[in-house]
C-alpha cells in the first residue's frame, strides 16, 4: 500500500486542540476516510501545540510552527523522514524554503506533489525561490489545469510539468425539502437567486447587481438574496440599490448566516449566482450544487471544471453585466426541477469526498508507476 504524507506548513496558531482543525477544515479533510485499504495517509500539520491524535481512523501529527517565510521545523522533517513515505503531498505553492529543505533533508526517494489552493506566484526573490522549489516537485495538483497557466507564464512551473486535476475540497451539505427551506429562510419569490461571498472586488457583487438589474426589466418578480461575511463594498451596494426602486425592492441584503443554516438557503433558492473573477476552487459553488441549487457563475477554470464546462448550470464572462443579464434570461428555457436533479446527481457522482479520494488514489498509482 502506498504510504502518503499530507503536509501543511502553514501554522494554525489560533487553534489549541486538534478537533478545531477537523471542525473548521472538514471540507478539505473528510476525503481521507475513503482512502482506507487504498492509501496509507498521515496528516502532518503545524499549530500552536504538539500532539498525535486519531480522528476518523486517520492519524494526525501536530508540530509547533511559525508563520515566517524562512521558518523550518527540524522536528517535523525528522518525523517525516522516519515515516519513509512513498509520496509527500505539500499543501500550497508558497512554501519554497520549506519544500527545498524537505527534499534535501528527507532524500530524493519519495515522490513530491504540491497542491495549489488559489495562491498566485510571487515576484522578486520569493518568485525565484518558488521556481527552484517547483523544479523539485514530481507533480502538481490544481482544481482545474487552467489555474496553472499563470504559474507557467511566470516560468515558475515548467510548461511540461505534470499537472493533475483534483478538487481541493468538497462538502457534506445535503438538500433540504424546498418548502421547508423557504419557510426557514423567508424566500417567497417565484424565482430566487442566491449570492454568497465577501463583498470585495474579486467576488464582484457590483457586476452581479448590474446584470440582475437588467434582468428585472423582463422578470420584475425575481429576487436576489445576498449573504456576505464582510462588507467592504456595502456602501457602494447601498448606493446602487438606492438608485433604482425596482432593484431595491428585488434585492435582499441578508448579511451573515451561520454555516449550519446555509443548506436551507441553498435548498430554498432556485439559482446560485456568482461574479468571481478568479478562484482556486469554489467552496460556495460546491455547497450550492450539493443542495441542487442551479449555478449561474463566471466562466473561469475551476468553475468550468466543477460544472463540466457548463453542462450543469450556466457560465458567463467575468465582469460582463450584459452577458449575465442575457444568461439569466436563458435560465427560463430549462425545466428547473429537472436541472436541479441533474445538478445534484452530478455532485454525488463527480464532486463528493469519495470522488476526491478515488481520484487521489489514481494519481498516486500513476505517479508511482512512472
Amino acid at each position: 500500500m502506498i504510504k502518503l504524507v499530507d503536509l501543511i506548513y502553514h501554522s494554525h496558531l489560533n487553534y489549541t486542540r486538534p478537533e478545531q482543525v477537523k471542525e473548521n477544515h472538514a471540507p478539505a479533510l473528510a476525503f481521507a476516510s475513503y482512502l482506507k485499504n487504498h492509501v496509507d495517509i498521515t496528516f502532518v500539520k503545524h499549530a500552536s501545540f504538539e500532539q498525535h491524535v486519531i480522528m476518523d481512523d486517520v492519524p494526525y501529527y501536530f508540530f509547533r510552527g511559525k508563520n515566517r517565510f524562512w521558518s523550518v521545523s527540524i522536528k517535523t522533517h525528522r518525523f517525516i523522514k522516519a515515516l519513509k513515505p512513498d509520496i509527500i503531498l505539500v499543501q500550497g505553492l508558497v512554501f519554497p524554503i520549506q519544500v527545498m529543505f524537505l527534499r534535501l533533508f528527507c532524500n530524493q526517494k519519495f515522490k513530491l506533489i504540491i497542491q495549489h489552493h488559489g495562491e498566485l506566484p510571487s515576484t522578486g526573490i520569493k518568485g525565484y525561490l518558488e521556481k527552484i522549489a517547483c523544479s523539485l516537485a514530481d507533480a502538481f495538483l490544481f482544481t482545474a489545469a487552467g489555474n496553472a497557466d499563470v504559474w507557467k507564464k511566470k516560468n515558475i512551473i515548467k510548461r511540461d510539468a505534470k499537472i493533475f486535476e483534483l478538487l481541493e475540497a468538497s462538502t457534506g451539505f445535503k438538500p433540504i425539502e424546498k418548502q421547508l427551506s423557504k419557510t426557514y429562510t423567508g424566500i417567497t419569490s417565484e424565482t430566487s437567486f442566491l449570492w454568497v461571498g465577501h463583498l470585495n472586488a474579486n467576488k464582484d457583487p457590483m457586476t452581479v447587481l448590474s446584470g440582475f438589474e437588467q434582468y428585472l426589466q423582463a422578470r420584475p418578480g425575481a429576487k436576489l438574496y445576498m449573504i456576505y461575511q464582510t462588507d467592504e463594498l456595502l456602501s457602494r451596494i447601498d448606493q446602487k440599490l438606492a438608485s433604482n426602486r425596482l432593484l431595491s425592492a428585488s434585492v435582499v441584503l441578508v448579511g451573515k448566516v451561520t454555516n449550519a443554516a446555509m443548506p436551507y438557503w441553498f435548498s430554498a433558492a432556485d439559482y446560485y449566482i456568482s461574479g468571481s473573477r478568479k478562484e482556486g476552487s469554489g467552496y460556495a459553488l460546491l455547497e450550492a450544487i450539493a443542495c441542487g441549487c442551479i449555478p449561474v457563475v463566471t466562466d473561469i477554470p475551476p468553475y468550468q471544471k466543477i460544472m463540466a464546462n457548463g453542462k450543469y448550470g450556466f457560465l458567463y464572462p467575468p465582469g460582463d453585466a450584459d452577458m449575465l443579464a442575457q444568461t439569466l434570461k436563458e435560465t427560463e428555457r430549462i425545466n428547473p426541477k429537472e436541472m436541479s436533479a441533474a445538478v445534484l446527481a452530478h455532485f454525488n457522482q463527480c464532486l463528493s469526498f469519495k470522488t476526491i479520494a478515488d481520484d487521489l488514489v489514481e494519481i498516486c498509482h500513476r505517479l508511482m508507476t512512472k
